[in-house]
């Protein structure tokens, strides 16, 4: 089940926020970096009503039966403020290990674009290492096309890594 968030998911979004950050270097912030503040995410969760930007949280069906507090997966899509950039969309994905492998991380992209649009978003764009080859295949399946590389964009431990732009215009 994939739906839009709400500040009653804070609690879980932040849970799987900060094990996405524990379970790979994939993710940009570190474990120790991420806000600890679950009143933060509530209220950036309650601004999204009514605004362009918004996040999206993935329950597998039976755990979402049994409990809320379990996410598979979450999309955000961050939207500038400026209303020369109001139409693009950033992209932010994370699927739980767990759960990795079971479609959430296209199923979040499909329904990302989906309400993208319905925002009147024209355009989505998100940031990827060029090692993390999964998440470039899932992508570019998906309509992303890469646009450029960003050299030396992350430091990894003491490892510069690239990243690639990448990006799909929305119809």
């Amino acid at each position: 089940m994939i739906r839009l968030a709400t500040p009653d998911d804070a609690s879980a979004l932040l849970t799987l926020q900060q094990r996405l950050d524990r379970q790979t270097n994939f993710m940009l912030l570190e474990p120790d970096e991420r806000d600890p503040h679950i009143d933060l995410l509530e209220r950036r969760l309650e601004a999204q009503a009514g605004h362009r930007s918004f996040d999206l949280v993935a329950y597998r069906d039976a755990e979402f039966e049994e409990s809320r507090s379990v996410l598979a997966g979450w999309l955000s899509v961050e939207v500038l403020p400026w209303r020369r950039a109001a139409h693009v969309g950033y992209i932010v994905l994370g699927v739980d290990a767990v759960h990795s492998g079971r479609g959430f991380g296209g199923a979040l992209l499909e329904a990302g674009r989906r309400e993208a649009a319905r925002r009147g978003l024209r355009r989505l764009e998100l940031t990827v290492r060029v090692d993390n080859l999964r998440a470039l295949e899932l992508y570019e399946r998906h309509g992303y096309q890469i646009e450029g590389r960003r050299r030396s964009a992350l430091l990894c431990g003491s490892v510069h890594v690239d990243e690639y732009f990448m990006a799909q215009l929305l119809t």
